[in-house]
């Protein structure tokens, strides 16, 4: 009975070195290594994200990486295959696709990897998700279509990203809650461009306005499709300022800057522009309060800003779009 009482002894004495060790490590700024799995670096947003993941980490002096499959959901999960086994503190995941990207969440949980989310949430046990309230940014896009077009009865195209991306999904219902309430809106079609290109945007545009001449406004779930919608209603002879009578009005997402300055030159109506660079920093710091025991919400949201022409000079010094290009 006396060794068994010593062995407990012993064991909880270890347990409490352990926890002493550990409590300490963090203290004195134990270096971290963490890694970003983004979809691609083809959306400047995606870049924003890291730069302040990279930032906050650097602060911490921790080691920040970066994986980018280039938009091939095979790819992402291979190379986060990769990382399960090579001793990461925790990883950050932006998934290419929502659902596809389960297993390899879940095998990195098994190797004992904490997964965070940024911008779309991934099936599989995550520590936390951080992103924007996606339908209210619907919400606030459609409410912004509607003053502008008061009082006229217009036809509506929705542009779709990929569907299997969250804000995709949100953004839209958030955008047809309102249109629902808006009789004078008629909603044409909301099909999905497929990829994040100029050229899937430009293809999808350019089919509906050869069957819609009269299309008077489109609303994109994302500015990495604005290029391409343009390129297609300039083909079309139709790219006139905004104000001007014939524009077809442009509504999108993120805050690129590519989109600002289309914005600041009048080919492009109002983006809502999202805060990246906090996003990044943010999670960061999240992983920061979870590696030092602290209870972290599972789901962290965030606003953004309508940028219009009327606005765009007040807001520039806070729109990441000016500083990721």
């Amino acid at each position: 009975m006396q060794k068994r009482y010593m062995k407990l002894v012993a064991v909880a004495m270890a347990c409490l070195l352990s926890a002493s060790l550990f409590t300490s490590a963090v203290q004195a700024g134990e270096k971290k290594n963490v890694v970003y799995s983004i979809p691609s670096q083809f959306t400047t947003f995606f870049a924003a994200c890291y730069l302040g993941f990279e930032e906050q980490a650097k602060e911490y002096g921790w080691e920040p990486h970066m994986l980018d499959p280039n938009g091939d959901i095979n790819l992402q999960m291979t190379q986060l295959h990769n990382q399960a086994t090579r001793g990461v503190d925790g990883i950050c995941i932006s998934p290419i696709d929502s659902e596809a990207i389960g297993p390899a969440i879940r095998e990195l949980n098994r190797n004992s990897v904490p997964v965070f989310c940024i911008d779309r949430r991934g099936s599989g046990p995550v520590v936390a998700t951080l992103e924007t309230d996606n339908v209210q940014v619907g919400r606030d896009m459609g409410e912004k279509i509607v003053e502008d077009y008061a009082g006229k009865n217009i036809k509506l195209l929705i542009i779709q990203g990929v569907l299997s991306d969250t804000p995709t999904l949100d953004r839209t219902a958030g955008v047809k809650e309102v249109i629902a309430k808006n009789s004078n809106v008629t909603i044409i079609g909301e099909p999905s461009a497929g990829a994040y290109s100029n050229e899937a945007a430009m293809s999808t545009t350019k089919n509906y306005l050869e069957s819609n001449p009269d299309l008077d406004a489109i609303f994109t779930c994302t500015d990495a499709l604005v290029p391409g919608i343009l390129a297609a209603i300039r083909e079309a002879g139709k790219l006139v300022p905004v104000g001007q009578p014939g524009h077809i009005g442009v509504y999108s997402v993120d805050g690129a800057g590519e989109t600002l300055d289309y914005i600041a030159n009048g080919s492009v109506d109002a983006t809502f522009s999202q805060y990246p660079i906090t996003l990044g920093r943010d999670v960061v710091k999240t992983m920061k309060r979870y590696f030092e025991g602290e209870k972290v919400e599972e789901k962290i949201y965030y606003g953004g800003d309508v940028v219009t022409k009327e606005n765009i000079e007040e807001l520039k010094p806070t729109l990441w779009g000016y500083i990721v290009k």
